[in-house]
């Protein structure tokens, strides 16, 4: 799953989600734009905590995987 497409099914923009998440701890709109795109990979409190947003599993969001030679990811 990506998280873009995770972000859309739950019905939030990408600035709706930073600010739920600076409830909590902070993140940027660059930040953030940084992790769906896929540029860098969250630390383990932030993705937990966009994970839970989203009302997702961690582990299957894609830009989170690790390249696997056997599953070509």
């Amino acid at each position: 799953m990506r998280i873009k497409e995770a972000r859309e099914a739950a019905g939030y923009t990408q600035e709706s989600i930073v600010h739920m998440i600076n409830n909590t701890m902070k993140c940027t709109l660059r930040n953030y734009q940084n992790i769906e795109y896929g540029v860098v990979i969250p630390n383990v409190t932030l993705a937990l905590l966009i994970s839970h947003l989203y009302k997702i599993d961690p582990r299957e969001v894609d830009e989170w995987k690790y390249p696997d030679k056997r599953t070509n990811l």
